[in-house]
């Protein structure tokens, strides 16, 4: 996601008690990516859409107005990774097939998004 004042990074990852996801997809994180060394900034990342035991891959990124800008996604209902075709556990961690738009509300203004129409 491209602000005027950095780059942010949306993305999922190992290691946040998501095992139960196949490929790890789910949660949805933001944080903002340090433009000398290319990696993300681990103290700004944040939970931007929950697991619930679904994959959220697929998702995309808009910036709406120079105070805001969105990132949409949908829980893939593919069943567990250990057996993809039962929707039985995954269901019992609460997927039920949701669709998420998330507000991200800039405290400083983007000079890269368009202007309120």
């Amino acid at each position: 996601m491209t602000h005027s004042d950095g780059l942010f990074l949306t993305y999922t990852r190992r290691g946040a008690n998501n095992d139960e996801v196949i490929r790890h997809r789910a949660p949805l994180f933001l944080a903002q990516v340090d433009p000398d060394r290319l990696c993300v900034l681990r103290e700004t990342e944040r939970v931007l859409i929950p697991n619930r035991g679904a994959q959220l891959g697929n998702f995309g990124t808009v910036n709406v107005s120079p105070s805001e800008s969105w990132v949409m996604a949908a829980e893939g209902m593919q069943g567990d990774a250990k057996n993809c075709m039962d929707l039985t556990l995954t269901e019992a961690r609460g997927a039920n097939n949701r669709v998420y738009l998330a507000r991200i509300q800039w405290k400083q203004p983007n000079r890269l998004a368009p202007a309120a129409v």
